[in-house]
């Protein structure tokens, strides 16, 4: 995953992720590259800079929650740039307050630059509302338990459901069947050496960026 996520990011250094990082960073971070790659596929343009807003090519992830605002560590996030189109921003491991005012983690997150700029000066969390995506990524080296399904459900009541996605790189029949019958968007087997579920993933992506393009 490392190799995909170094590809992704092109000339930029990633020093803070390596193999003896935990996996379920590593995951998120490669997610975080296919929703990239989806963008640049969708004809964005993407650069990375500090949370001081300093363009980087020395990325620094989190690898646990925390604010949009936070200076303890000069945390980088993707902007993302369609031609014609108001920016936005691709972030890792940030809050997000829900339509009930609860704060959730997003493990990837792409949301308008002007609501995330304002968050920054304001040191708030963004709102659900300016998403444009979600992903909620779950590592695991054995099948996920049925409660992770239902604890998505929940967090898509209180974000915009047709933007959140479910990703993991394992497999859950049971799993699977609530979330197909909820008709919430999920990929399996998301890894490096399954093409096929992470292809379709990268075009879920795609589709998310070409409904944004299009409003």
């Amino acid at each position: 995953m490392l190799n995909e996520i170094r590809s992704a990011v092109g000339a930029a250094l990633v020093p803070n992720l390596t193999n003896a990082s935990a996996a379920a960073d590593i995951f998120e971070a490669y997610t975080f590259s296919i929703v990239l790659r989806a963008a640049v596929d969708e004809g964005a343009s993407v650069t990375f800079e500090n949370v001081d807003g300093a363009r980087t090519n020395a990325l620094t992830f989190r690898t646990s929650p925390g604010h949009i605002w936070s200076p303890t560590r000069p945390y980088t996030h993707a902007v993302v740039q369609f031609p014609g189109k108001p920016e936005l921003e691709a972030h890792l491991g940030v809050f997000v307050t829900g339509k009930s005012g609860v704060l959730h983690e997003a493990d990837v997150a792409v949301l308008s630059r002007v609501e995330a700029a304002t968050c920054r000066q304001n040191r708030v969390a963004p709102r659900s509302a300016s998403l444009i995506l979600t992903v909620e990524c779950k590592f695991y080296t054995t099948s996920l338990g049925l409660g992770l399904a239902r604890g998505f459900l929940g967090l898509c009541t209180d974000f915009t459901a047709d933007r959140c996605f479910f990703v993991t790189n394992t497999n859950s029949d049971s799993a699977e069947r609530l979330l197909a019958h909820q008709k919430r968007r999920w990929e399996h087997r998301v890894v490096p050496s399954e093409p096929v579920p992470t292809s379709r993933l990268k075009s879920s992506f795609q589709e998310a960026f070409k409904n944004f393009k299009a409003r």
